[in-house]
């Protein structure tokens, strides 16, 4: 009688581990379906192949502009399409990214597809987000910005453990793993109040701390190898030191590439007419801030274009 008991409950137990896993798959399906309704930034991300093709299958100069909410937030793509007329161009920024997400996107979307062609790649940056030591988001990787074979190379995608790489692949795998964080974001906000300021608090109090971090020395090698990616299909990158409130210093390394006419610069950290009041917060500008910077840009790049010509 107990071997029957035993049994049933093992084939109990078998029964509701199948449930639940089909539970589970059937709710990860349909987040596949609908995951770009739950956020604005899935939905950019989405759209980015359609945003390379474009511009870069267009006959006229093509301009690929890369960057996080600092440049989502600082540049106004109508407002350059205006004044660089005679340049197709498209705007990439979603939010939360560095260079292991930079790297995987362009590498992606610009270097290893036939079909396009990018003329000049602008990346808008602060503090040292295209160094060595900037921290990889695994599973934000895994989910949007890589693909499968990068993994035969984890460093060069910022992935330093093998817990990264077993992030890395269940985010690959698993829809539901991998918006976590899109999925808490939408839900918080409906159980506790001001959820958003206390995020954004605690977003800026990071980008604080990581800019006071002590680090004997940033290094590029790998920003390098991606570079060498970029030159290898003809693709000119400029980089955009982007303003905040709180002063950075741009790394050696990084200004003996500029030095070397490897990569262009537009130092913009110090624009000539930017206040607080222009700002959204320590990091963001706001719409007037956006237009000054946007201004500016516009005539640096248009400068460069011409010493192309």
């Amino acid at each position: 009688m107990l071997n029957t008991l035993r049994v049933r409950l093992k084939s109990t137990e078998a029964k509701i581990v199948l449930v639940l896993l089909a539970c589970l798959i059937a709710a990860d399906c349909a987040l596949r379906l609908v995951d770009a309704r739950l956020s604005g930034n899935i939905a950019h991300i989405e759209s980015i192949p359609a945003l390379v093709s474009s511009v870069a299958t267009s006959e006229e100069r093509s301009m690929l502009i890369v960057g996080n909410s600092l440049t989502n937030n600082g540049v106004d793509e109508k407002l350059l399409t205006e004044r660089l007329s005679n340049i197709s161009l498209a705007k990439v920024t979603p939010d939360g990214t560095g260079l292991w997400d930079w790297r995987c996107l362009l590498e992606r979307e610009v270097v290893r597809r036939h079909d396009v062609h990018v003329d000049v790649v602008v990346i808008g940056f602060a503090w040292h987000l295209l160094s060595d030591q900037t921290r990889a988001n695994a599973s934000r990787l895994g989910a949007l910005y890589c693909a499968l074979e990068d993994l035969a190379r984890p460093r060069s995608i910022g992935l330093r453990s093998f817990g990264d790489m077993g992030e890395f692949v269940l985010a690959r795998v698993s829809r539901i793993y991998a918006l976590r964080d899109v999925l808490r974001n939408r839900l918080l906000p409906l159980l506790i109040p001001h959820y958003e300021m206390y995020t954004q608090q605690a977003n800026e109090a990071r980008a604080g701390r990581a800019q006071q971090e002590d680090a004997p020395v940033y290094t590029y090698e790998h920003f390098r190898s991606f570079l060498s990616g970029l030159q290898q299909k003809g693709t000119r990158l400029i980089l955009v030191a982007m303003p905040v409130q709180a002063d950075y210093e741009l790394d050696p390394e990084l200004l003996e590439l500029v030095a070397s006419g490897a990569i262009g610069l537009i130092d913009l950290r110090d624009l000539e007419g930017l206040d607080p009041s222009m700002y959204l917060d320590a990091m963001h500008l706001n719409a007037r801030g956006q237009q000054l910077l946007s201004e500016q840009l516009a005539v640096q790049l248009a400068s460069f274009f011409d010493e192309l010509s």
